[in-house]
C-alpha cells in the first residue's frame, strides 16, 4: 500500500468466490473516488496441507490474474498478500497489523459456509477504527460517481463525516438520513449541500419501514454507524438488522 501518497488504504478480503471480481472492480472505483491504494487480502488454509491441495497454486495464480486484468483495464497499481492459517484469526492478525481505513468484502447473509459462521459479522466486531464495505452478490454497483448516498441514525463522528463528505465529493445528490427516534421533530446541520431526512417512529416494525425505504428511495450505498441504534429501544442488534435485510451495499462506519 501507498499510505504517504494516497489519502485512503483500501484492504480488499477476496474468497475468489464468484463476485470476486465485482467486488475487487468496486474497491478500485472507490478508490479513484476518495484517493485510494488497493491491496487484496486471501486466507488459504494452513501451510501443512498445501501439497496435498493442488487448489494453492491455482487460487494465487486465479489473483494474480484477476489483479493483472485489473490493472490493465482500470491504470490502477494493486498490491496483495496471501496467508495461510484460519481465516478468521488471519483476517483478525491482518486488520490489527495493517489498520486498512476501509476494508472491502462482499456481503454473506447470516449462514453457516466455509468461514463457519458469519465472516461478515466476525469482521464488523473485530473493526475499531476500519470502515468496512459490504457488497452483496446481485448488486449492480460499479461507480460511486453522483452516488445516492443514505446514512442510518444521528451518531456521526468527525472522521464519519469526512468519509461521507469525500464519497459525495462528486455527487449533486442529496444526502438521505434514515433514522427510528422517538421524537421526529429533531433536526441537524450536516455539512453537505443538502440532506434529505427519513424519521420513522419507533416501533416493532420501524426497521422493515426504514429498510425498504433505503430501497424505495434508490439509495446507492447506505452509511452506518457501529453506535447507530444504541439509544433505541431495539429488541436486535440494529447493526446486524440492517445487514441482513438491507439490499443495497453498507458501509459500517467504526466506533
Amino acid at each position: 500500500m501507498e499510505p504517504t501518497q494516497k489519502k485512503y488504504r483500501i484492504a480488499v478480503l477476496l474468497d475468489m468466490s464468484k463476485n470476486s471480481a465485482f467486488v475487487l472492480t468496486s474497491a478500485l472505483e472507490l478508490a479513484k473516488q476518495m484517493d485510494g491504494a488497493v491491496e487484496v487480502f486471501h486466507v488459504q488454509p494452513s501451510r501443512a496441507s498445501r501439497q496435498a491441495n493442488p487448489n494453492y497454486v491455482s487460487t494465487q495464480t486465479e489473483i494474480e490474474a484477476l489483479i493483472n486484468k485489473m490493472e490493465a483495464k482500470e491504470q490502477l497499481p494493486i498490491s496483495y498478500k496471501v496467508e495461510y492459517g484460519r481465516v478468521k484469526h488471519r483476517v483478525r492478525d491482518y486488520l490489527a497489523l495493517q489498520k486498512p481505513d476501509i476494508l472491502v468484502l462482499g456481503k454473506r447473509r447470516p449462514k453457516l459456509g466455509i468461514f463457519g459462521e458469519s465472516i461478515t459479522d466476525f469482521v464488523v466486531n473485530q473493526t475499531q477504527s476500519t470502515n468496512v464495505l459490504l457488497l452483496g452478490e446481485d448488486d449492480k454497483f460499479h461507480t460511486f460517481k453522483n452516488i445516492n448516498l443514505g446514512f442510518f441514525g444521528n451518531e456521526l463522528k468527525e472522521s464519519d463525516l469526512e468519509v461521507i463528505m469525500d464519497l459525495t465529493r462528486n455527487s449533486d445528490k442529496p444526502v438521505r438520513h434514515f433514522d427510528i427516534s422517538q421524537d421526529p421533530s429533531q433536526k441537524r446541520i450536516y455539512p453537505w449541500h443538502k440532506t434529505v431526512s427519513y424519521q420513522f417512529p419507533e416501533g416493532t416494525n420501524a426497521m422493515n419501514g426504514l429498510v425498504n425505504y433505503v430501497s424505495h428511495t434508490r439509495t446507492q450505498l447506505l452509511c452506518v454507524p457501529k453506535t447507530a441504534g444504541k439509544q433505541i429501544m431495539l429488541r436486535s442488534n440494529p447493526i446486524k438488522t440492517v445487514i441482513r435485510k438491507t439490499k443495497v451495499p453498507l458501509l459500517i462506519l467504526p466506533k
